[in-house]
């Protein structure tokens, strides 16, 4: 018996040149420079294991921000509009979490608040940028 696929028009885009992609590797390197300025030179392993609530909020601040950048490339990549939808979704899950670290380490620091709020306000724009590109990406099917 033959599988009923479904057909989807879809142009392949190269993603690295898209700007929300290169706003979500530069959120990815900013939030790991600013985990290294307050927590040490320490790996993700390390941040990982350590039982320091700082150190926990630096991990997951990197983990998120590094979880950024392949689920543009996901909803870019697929023509599936249930795919897109889904890392859209997750993306303003993931975006809403970035700015709850950045409160979280802002409280745990006395040091290192000019980076945070820096590192907020690109998060923010990213948001900004992820709203007007989920628009353009629901209107390309």
């Amino acid at each position: 018996m033959k599988k009923n696929y479904q057909s989807y028009r879809h142009k392949k885009r190269n993603v690295s040149k898209s700007p929300i992609y290169r706003k979500a590797i530069h959120i990815f390197k900013l939030s790991r420079q600013i985990s290294n300025y307050l927590r040490g030179d320490k790996s993700i392993l390390e941040l990982n294991r350590s039982s320091f609530v700082a150190d926990q909020f630096s991990d997951k601040l990197i983990m998120a921000s590094l979880g950024l950048a392949p689920k543009i490339a996901i909803a870019e990549s697929t023509a599936d509009p249930a795919v897109k939808m889904q890392s859209v979704s997750s993306l303003e899950k993931t975006t809403a979490a970035l700015l709850h670290y950045c409160e979280k380490l802002e409280l745990n620091h006395e040091h290192g608040k000019e980076f945070l709020e820096l590192l907020r306000k690109e998060v923010k724009k990213f948001g900004q940028l992820q709203s007007r590109w989920a628009i353009h990406l629901c209107n390309q099917n």
